[in-house]
Parts: structure tokens; sequence; C-alpha cells
């Protein structure tokens, strides 16, 4: 009975020192991490900037970064912080703008010493008369005068006109050209033949009723715009109209990640990223002109259900493409696309990823050349606050945005991908103590065994006598 008592006790004790002893954490060495790449700088200076290339936010083990690091010559990790990169983006201001149907007249011919050719006279109610004159002008349908209301003195950037109308009973769709006139007399065609449509699949509605613009408004540039359909009749009435004005605000910049299509049937192509992702937006192009309606799910992990995203009409055409698609910085590892009413095209849509560009600020401790490392699963987050890495004082000298650049160049060949399945010391240590858990019940079942088995053996040679 003594002796298995001493082989319970001595098998917990070995394996409890082997779980229990741990040293202090060995510094960490460049081969512990994934990839490398060299990090060149023209001048010196205690501190460099160096904006991580897209194979860092493609190959790390974590979406937050947390396994980037930068080493010196020698092989010593050096203090850095991680900082988002700004732009300046826009952010959207609505103006309503007023609307007026036109009436179109029957063509005719224009011949005299100032112009040759054709004209159709568009009028209002109220009113205005509108003269186009040139090629095309029998293919002038329904139309509508779009005005700035009279209240707007001063000068609106715009990028985009949005339209707006009520459902229409039977799918639509039909192309429009857009003008541009400050006097209502002399008039500049913006866009030609912009595809628009409003169609409906069960109780799905995909509407394609958005315009991207270029134009100055107001003050400084025109305030009437000419919409002009290619169609007399149209089952729509137009009851609504704004444009989007920029405004300038700091924001961070975007870096896009393209995801890589698996084509499932002749409408559904699905596309994937390695590493789940935190998307702040998704982009979805086609590569030639054209127009699809598809509906946008997306998942966090490649064993996650499809979640529905949006439905949205993609475009190409005239140089001009479909708007990005926000998103909230979830995870994201996949989206599937499916075409509505449609099949996929011969080139597959492109599919990226937008998600937050960020910068490494490091202290160039040691001897160069410093190495930028990333892909470590067992890494656990490093990085120094800006305050902690660059004292506030020396900010005037030292601003963190006009920093010496370090460009990551040549490739360093480190630990490869097995060590994104790396396991972090505390992990190991979950793991011992698991081990731990189960070796005492294992023990104590054996011992449990083997004293039932010695009673039954005693209770056999009792009987036995």
């Amino acid at each position: 009975m003594k002796w298995m008592k001493y082989i319970a006790v001595g098998a917990l004790l070995s394996v409890a020192s082997s779980g229990f002893a741990r040293t202090e954490d060995a510094p960490e060495r460049p081969q512990e991490y994934g990839w490398g790449k060299a990090l060149a700088t023209t001048e010196s200076s205690p501190w460099y900037r160096v904006n991580l290339p897209d194979e860092v936010y493609k190959q790390s083990a974590w979406p937050d970064l947390r396994d980037v690091r930068v080493f010196n010559h020698q092989g010593e990790r050096v203090p850095f912080s991680l900082e988002k990169q700004k732009s300046a983006p826009v952010s959207a201001k609505t103006t309503e703008l007023r609307i007026f149907p036109l009436t179109t007249s029957p063509v005719e011919s224009v011949n005299s010493d100032e112009a040759r050719g054709e004209r159709v006279w568009l009028r209002s109610p109220k009113g205005y008369e509108i003269s186009i004159e040139g090629e095309g002008v029998e293919r002038i349908g329904k139309s509508y005068l779009l005005a700035l209301p009279d209240n707007i003195d001063e000068t609106l950037t715009v990028s985009q006109l949005r339209l707006g109308w009520d459902k229409p009973t039977v799918n639509w769709q039909g192309k429009a050209s857009f003008y541009s006139s400050s006097n209502m007399q002399e008039w500049v065609i913006m866009r030609r033949d912009v595809p628009l449509m409003d169609i409906a699949s069960g109780d799905d509605r995909l509407a394609l009723d958005k315009i991207g613009l270029d134009l100055h408004m107001g003050s400084d540039g025109p305030r009437y715009l000419l919409v002009v359909f290619d169609k007399p009749q149209l089952p729509i009435t137009l009851t609504r109209a704004s444009v989007v004005e920029e405004q300038v605000q700091e924001t961070p910049a975007q870096v896009s990640l393209s995801g890589w299509a698996t084509k499932v049937s002749a409408d559904e192509v699905h596309y994937q990223w390695t590493q789940p992702q935190p998307l702040t937006a998704l982009s979805v192009r086609l590569d030639y002109d054209g127009v699809l309606p598809v509906e946008l799910e997306w998942r966090a992990t490649a064993q996650d259900k499809w979640q529905p995203l949006t439905k949205e009409v993609i475009f190409h055409l005239n140089n001009q493409a479909s708007d990005d698609i926000a998103l909230s910085g979830q995870l994201v590892q996949g989206v599937r696309l499916t075409t509505v009413n449609a099949h996929l095209p011969g080139a597959l849509p492109r599919v990226g990823g937008l998600r937050e560009s960020q910068s490494l600020i490091f202290n160039a401790q040691g001897n160069g050349p410093f190495i930028l490392a990333w892909g470590n699963k067992a890494a656990t987050p490093a990085a120094l606050t800006l305050d902690n890495l660059i004292p506030t004082r020396l900010r005037p000298q030292h601003d963190p945005e006009t920093l010496p650049e370090a460009v990551a160049h040549e490739p360093v060949k480190l630990g490869g991908e097995s060590r994104l399945s790396a396991v972090s010391p505390a992990d190991r240590e979950s793991q011992w103590y698991t081990f731990l858990v189960w070796g005492a019940l294992v023990l104590g079942v054996l011992a449990l065994v083997w004293m039932a088995l010695k009673i039954w053996r005693d209770i056999q040679k009792d009987n036995a006598a």
C-alpha cells in the first residue's frame, strides 16, 4: 500500500515540478517570428518611422498586430510604438435640390449663321425654357431641372448626386445624361448614359440611384443640374434629389487587402483572407464595363455561418465605379457574393477589404541594420504608447509625423509559417495545469482500483479459509 502512495506522490511532484519550473521568459529572438524585412535608413536619428508593408497585415497571426517587432543587428528587440496613419478623406453633408419636371418639344432643325443641326426645347410649368442642341437630341426623353435652394450663397464641393423615386410597380432600368449650368442658357455635359435601375426579386429590392460627380456648385459654379433620361416614358417619377458635399476631416488612412476568389456556381463566388481582418469597408469592383446586382454575406472565421451584409448594385461605367461598402471594423475572414437575377461575368468581380493603416515608430537602440519581424501566435502585446517612446518635451524637435523614414525592403528568412501556430508561455502553463489535474485524477482512479482488488483478494482468502 505504501509503495503505491509513494508512486502517486512522486508522479504528482514530477508533473508539478515540470509545470512550475518556469524561470523568467528568455528575451525574444527574430527566429521566433515567421517573416521579416530589413529596414533601410538614410540619416542618423534616435527614432524612425516605417509604414507597415501589406504582408504584415496579411500574415500577422493577430488582427491587432500584437506580433509585430523590430530587432537590431544583435538580435535584440528595440522599443517601438504603433500609430494609425492619418489621411484627409471626406464626410458627407447633404443639400436638397428643388425639382422641376420638364416637357420635351419635338425635334426641330437649326439652320442659321450661328449654328446648324437639331434642337429640342425643354419646358417647365413655371415657364423655364431650356434649349438642347447637337447630336443625339432625338434620344432625349423625360427630363428634370434640379436647382439649388435660393438661400445657398457659398460654394459646395459636390461628389455625388442622389435621386429618389417611389417604388415602381415593375422592374425598371434605363440610362440618363447629366448637364450643369449657371444661367440655364449654356449647358455643359457632365455624365452621359449613366445607368439607373430599380429591380425587385421577391421581398428584395435593389436601386441604383447615386451618381458620382466632381463639381463645385453655388457662388463659384453652376446652380442648376439637368437630368435627361433616354426614354420619354418611365415607370418612375423623380420625387427627391440631393447633392452630397465633401467636407475634409482627418481620419485613419486605409490599406486594401485583396481576397482570393473561389467560384462556387454560375451565380455564387466566395472570397477569403488567410487571417481574419478587422475591416472598415469592402470594395467590390468589375474589371469591365457593366452593372451587376448582388447580395453580400460575411463570416468572421471559416467555421462560422454566413451572415447577411447588404444588397447592392455594383457597376463600372464611363470610368465610374460603385462606392465602397462601409463596415464597423468587425473581423471578416470570408465574403460570399451571390448575383440577383443575373450570372457572374467571365472575369469575376474583385473584392478587397479595407482596414486601418498603421505606422511603426521605433527607437534605434543598438547597431543596424534593423529588422521588421511579424507572424508569431505566441507573441503578446509589446508596443509602447507614443508618450512612453518619445518624451513630450522632445516632440518639437522630433515630431512623430516628420521622423526620418525607414523603408522595409529586402526579405529576411526567419521562422516561417509554423510560427503562426506557436504556443505562448501562458498557454503552455495552462496546458501543464490541465495535465497535472488529469494526472492526479488518473492516479486516483488507479489507486482506487488497486485498493478494490486488494480488498477483493482478502475476501477471497477469508472465504477459502
